[in-house]
């Protein structure tokens, strides 16, 4: 696309998603112009790409998005994973906003985005389709990440607790919960979700903590832990 000064922003945004799909089509995901997203429908999930753009965009510059991705069950009802595309997943979860305007800066954010498109995010995708019960398996030794290492803060691809809750069992989800205490980095993580549910145990109201909604989930399905 020839990317002039009076070059709308909604058609440089537009394009823009238009050469990320043609790079996804080999995976099975097509381009929805309606509602500017990338999007592959399966029998189990539904995986897309979102173009979130920034309110100030004007012809002439600025023009800036963020890319946003999602697995979701074959409904779209169960959301099973969804961030901003993230360079790795040990990195926090907040990719910069990328710039479309002028010509070259567009050039230099579809790099940076095929880059971390093919590199990162269709693997991982794929594990879905052609992998699920390693990934299950995965997300369950390492606790809600599907990388190993230990676990990292707000990590880019950890996910949720409902994919496990569809796709595994109560064993596993306690070994998964387990394994999310012993191996996060972050002792403040550890103390907080044991001091949680501590105190959900004792009918007690939770409150600024980041754990919350973990203790909770353990608390009301009789996940126990061991602290040693």
């Amino acid at each position: 696309m020839l990317i002039e000064e009076n070059t709308l922003p909604h058609s440089i945004i537009e394009s823009a998603m238009l050469e990320i799909a043609e790079k996804m089509k080999g995976d099975g995901f097509r381009y929805l112009k309606s509602k500017m997203e990338i999007i592959k429908r399966t029998k189990n999930f539904v995986f897309r790409l979102m173009m979130q753009k920034d309110r100030w965009n004007r012809s002439g510059g600025p023009v800036v998005g963020w890319i946003h991705c999602s697995v979701s069950d074959a409904a779209d009802e169960i959301h099973f994973w969804g961030k901003t595309l993230a360079r790795s997943n040990s990195k926090v979860d907040q990719f910069e906003n990328l710039p479309f305007y002028p010509e070259n800066e567009y050039r230099k954010s579809i790099e940076i985005i095929l880059s971390i498109v093919q590199g990162q995010l269709l693997p991982f995708f794929r594990r879905f389709e052609n992998d699920l019960q390693a990934l299950v398996n995965d997300i369950t030794d390492v606790g809600f990440s599907p990388f190993s290492g230990p676990q990292e803060y707000d990590a880019a691809y950890k996910i949720p607790i409902k994919f496990l809750e569809k796709y595994g069992d109560h064993e596993k989800m306690t070994a998964a919960f387990q394994n999310y205490y012993d191996r996060h980095q972050l002792s403040f993580v550890r103390r907080n979700l044991k001091n949680a549910i501590a105190l959900l145990k004792e009918g007690k109201e939770v409150v600024s903590n980041g754990e919350k909604d973990y203790a909770e989930y353990a608390v009301k399905n009789h996940i126990e832990l061991s602290y040693g």
